[in-house]
């Protein structure tokens, strides 16, 4: 059986975030329970990421067979204590073998590479600029992937 794939892409700033984590725990469950999804890549730059990592992490108690990548931007370097604890909500990083972009690029590629091999992807997207609109606009034009974005007006 062929494993599914769901990415996240969020804003930084995350309002009414205890809605949102009822929301996106749904979703994910939909997508488990429904869709066969399990396997759930991260790119951990924002809040959305950071609610995502911790909402998947916790669902593994129930669904003890998903699996969490943090999937990185750049080579990481010398890690301090957050990030150190931030890595633990992960089964693992991955690299894609984006060294070729030109680091002010490096997260956009990281991106459409998480876009390219997923089925899936939960957005928050309550504007029309920045990564987060960038990816989820880059994923509505691929005929592969369904997109949702969960963002609700305050």
């Amino acid at each position: 059986m062929e494993q599914k794939i769901r990415t996240f892409a969020g804003h930084t700033k995350v309002y009414c975030a205890e809605s949102i984590k009822i929301k996106l725990k749904k979703e994910i469950i939909n997508l488990i329970e429904n869709h066969g999804v399990t396997i759930f890549y991260n790119g951990g730059k924002g809040n959305f990421d950071r609610i995502c990592a911790a909402c998947v992490k916790e669902l593994k108690n129930k669904y003890p067979f998903i699996k969490s990548y943090l999937i990185l931007a750049y080579i990481p370097g010398k890690q301090n204590q957050f990030y150190d604890n931030f890595y633990k909500n992960f089964d693992g990083t991955f690299y894609p073998g984006i060294e070729k972009a030109p680091t002010k690029f490096a997260i956009i590629k990281r991106n459409e590479w998480m876009i390219d091999k997923s089925d899936f992807l939960i957005a928050y997207v309550e504007h029309d600029w920045g990564g987060a609109y960038r990816t989820f606009k880059y994923a509505k034009k691929q005929e592969h992937i369904k997109a949702l974005n969960i963002f609700v007006n305050r």
